[in-house]
């Protein structure tokens, strides 16, 4: 996180090009019924799901580029991100 608009993030000039869009993506884990086990033992079951969406705006290196969010979405460290098919 750069700013409360851009982030660095770990999609370099092999995986996307300026004016790309991505996703920025968390995973949610609710009730029992699956896939996931917490550190108490407690089967939960877990999503992937789209929080916020960005425009690349410039290719750092081969492996990051910069990222200015979509208003209204609140950047924080450790999100997720894949480029938008």
């Amino acid at each position: 996180k750069m700013d409360s608009t851009t982030a660095h993030v770990c999609l370099g000039n092999n995986d996307v090009k300026v004016g790309d869009k991505v996703d920025f993506v968390e995973n949610f884990c609710t009730g029992s019924n699956a896939i996931a086990v917490n550190d108490s033992g407690e089967v939960r079951s877990c999503e992937m799901k789209v929080i916020g969406t960005g425009t690349v705006t410039k290719l750092l290196n081969s492996h990051y580029s910069e990222v200015k969010v979509k208003e209204g979405f609140k950047l924080k460290e450790g999100i997720l991100v894949q480029k938008r098919m």
